[in-house]
């Protein structure tokens, strides 16, 4: 037993059926593998006892991850590999345990994030080059924040890291920006391809998945 609970970090994936939950389904989620689990998580005082867990950036219904974090605390010492095992065997098929460690760095310090955008191809000639000029120049979107919508132009908040067809898709690579006040959504470089090369827009016809994330240089992957 510890003498003071002890931070974990678990980076996990979040794929299949599972990236349709909400956060807040995905809270109750990890709670309830915390107990199949029966790892030694540190619970609050009070009348209410409960697992104190914090995760990085919230993720869109519908988007799923390769590189999801929470943070947890525990009673007693326990490798990563360890930890990974026990919740693998508690969580449900979609959710995925890749490595446990002590965390030195705050979620704050996410910038940047990878995604990879995959679009059933639309009958169109020079579908790449097209969808590399598209976005090579101002990218207006309707942004709705706190202070109402407005129309913003998000291209330098974000890259277009790669383009290419592959087995009748388009597959975009994008870097977008994760702080709160540029936040950019991948949705909206789908609501923008579809408004300007009509690509399709329906959720049957794209996939989104958040492949990486990176500290405020855009450069170094976040631990």
């Amino acid at each position: 037993m510890l003498s003071e609970p002890k931070k974990v970090r678990v980076k996990f994936s979040k794929t299949g059926s599972l990236k349709f939950i909400s956060h807040l389904d995905l809270n109750r989620t990890v709670k309830s593998a915390f107990i199949r689990s029966k790892l030694p998580i540190w619970y609050t005082q009070g009348f209410n006892p409960h697992p104190k867990t914090v995760f990085s950036l919230p993720l869109s219904v519908g988007t799923a991850s390769l590189c999801e974090f929470m943070d947890f605390k525990m009673t007693k010492e326990m490798s990563g590999d360890a930890i990974c095992e026990r919740l693998n065997a508690a969580f449900p098929a979609g959710l995925h345990a890749l490595a446990a460690y002590a965390p030195q760095t705050k979620f704050s310090e996410i910038g940047w994030a990878d995604y990879e955008i995959r679009i059933e191809a639309v009958p169109m000639d020079a579908a790449e080059e097209r969808v590399r000029e598209a976005l090579s120049g101002p990218i207006p979107v309707e942004k709705t924040t706190k202070a109402g919508t407005r129309t913003v132009d998000i291209a330098p908040y974000g890259k277009l890291l790669a383009v290419k067809s592959a087995s009748g898709e388009i597959v975009l690579s994008v870097r977008l920006s994760c702080e709160e006040k540029t936040f950019v959504n991948p949705k909206y470089i789908l609501e923008f391809l579809t408004q300007k090369l009509g690509f399709p827009s329906e959720r049957d016809d794209y996939t989104v998945c958040r492949t990486e994330v990176y500290f405020l240089d855009g450069e170094t992957p976040f631990l």
